[in-house]
């Protein structure tokens, strides 16, 4: 589930923190549940590999789930209004909850409009001003931001000491990153393409964590033998493309019509995703290919797998992504895909060996000869078929849910030592 844009104007300039008011923070005496703490800075004592520059844990499912009764603030990026239109609130108790990791899920949001239990959450609508009094009140033990810009002003200008504010970053534009993140405590980042993003505002590599995006296998799976006969008598065509994602220039739909007239009239393409499609109808037209481009606005998630098994290429050769789940849904349903070879798709997918990737994404021939090669190379699409569904295994969801909830416990273990090794644990340990 990536994180759409928000309301993100009241909370766009970073708030000013001065030196004076972070010792005074750090040395502020607060009391919770009747026993007062201190908040320290926490040091790096939980035994963890290094991969690629960031520390991860050496199994995710392997952890004993210690904080049983932990509570979680989480602070989506749209409202859940939004994840119902497009029919991804199904998955959002899992989602915002990983492995059941935490009794008890709040999410707090100034574009929510009323009290609600759902989806495993107590929604409450909260305003800025009311944020801190809402952790307070409700004890929380971590807050979770999604995307790197109002969610982040929202979480870190209103931040409660010794409860750490975590900020997940799921894109590679500069302009989606708040300076704001500086004053997260931890940042879980999409890709290696993100974090190298995050760590030109965010100075504390050894807390930015890769948290790579997830599919359900159980949708996302390849269907040998399937009746696709009512997508065939609906997209005619000899070569059928499929291309995902929402109208925009970011995906680069515009060269993947001009490619249609380079490839010739066995070759269509459906386009699926949101947005006005009049500036794409109208380069079909002065491009002749209006008959053989077709625009879907959504596609329900478990009909998008028969999309990807159905068709003979998935081209979205996108100019940048932060992940690019439709991707690894794509591979994981055994689709020929072929999209830019720009960072993050590089990193999971090998050229030739899972799929094609297209230097040269903004010329149209280039486009049409790697969709020409994906289509018509009956060697090569038996090999990257075979090949892509085990390539993508590592983002099935539990694996990553097992992955989350690991950095979670991590997260609460520091913030546990830093209670215990602090001011008022160390005169607990004198005095008890």
């Amino acid at each position: 589930m990536e994180e759409g844009r928000g309301h993100e104007n009241e909370y766009e300039h970073e708030y000013d923190w001065e030196e004076k008011d972070e010792e005074k923070a750090r040395n502020e005496v607060e009391n919770r549940d009747g026993f007062p703490l201190r908040w320290e800075q926490c040091g790096e004592r939980v035994p963890h590999a290094w991969v690629a520059g960031h520390p991860v844990p050496l199994s995710p499912l392997c952890f004993p789930r210690r904080f049983t009764m932990a509570i979680l603030a989480v602070v989506p990026s749209d409202p859940m209004s939004a994840y119902e239109a497009k029919g991804t609130h199904v998955w959002c108790e899992r989602y915002y909850n990983p492995a059941k990791y935490f009794e008890k899920v709040f999410l707090f949001s100034p574009l929510e409009k009323q009290e609600v239990f759902q989806y495993g959450m107590q929604t409450i609508p909260t305003p800025a001003q009311r944020l801190r009094s809402r952790l307070r009140e409700h004890k929380i033990d971590v807050v979770r931001a999604y995307g790197g810009y109002w969610a982040c002003d929202y979480a870190c200008r209103h931040k409660v000491r010794r409860i750490p504010v975590v900020v997940s970053v799921h894109d590679t534009n500069p302009q989606e990153l708040y300076p704001s993140i500086r004053r997260a405590d931890y940042v879980f980042c999409m890709s290696e393409a993100v974090r190298d993003l995050v760590l030109t505002r965010f100075r504390r590599p050894d807390r930015a964590w890769i948290l790579p995006n997830r599919y359900d296998k159980a949708v996302m799976r390849p269907m040998p033998g399937e009746d696709f006969s009512d997508l065939d008598s609906g997209f005619p065509w000899k070569r059928r493309l499929l291309c995902v994602g929402r109208l925009a220039e970011q995906k680069n739909q515009d060269n993947v019509v001009r490619a249609l007239a380079a490839l010739g009239p066995d070759y269509g393409c459906v386009f699926v995703g949101r947005n006005d499609p009049a500036s794409l109808k109208k380069l079909a037209e002065e491009n002749g290919v209006t008959e053989r481009c077709r625009f879907v606005p959504s596609v329900r998630n478990d009909l998008l797998a028969r999309y990807y098994n159905w068709a003979d290429a998935m081209v979205t050769p996108s100019r940048w992504e932060g992940f690019g789940v439709v991707f690894i849904e794509a591979l994981a349903c055994g689709a020929v895909v072929a999209t830019s070879n720009v960072r993050p798709m590089s990193e999971y997918i090998a050229h030739e060996d899972n799929g094609l990737l297209i230097d040269d994404y903004e010329n149209p021939r280039a486009i049409a000869d790697a969709v020409r090669r994906a289509c018509e190379d009956e060697s090569l699409r038996t090999r990257l078929r075979e090949r892509a569904p085990g390539s993508v295994e590592r983002f099935e969801r539990a694996e990553v849910d097992g992955l989350e909830a690991s950095y979670y416990e991590r997260i609460l273990d520091e913030r546990k030592e830093s209670r215990e090794t602090g001011f008022w644990g160390r005169m607990g340990r004198w005095f008890g």
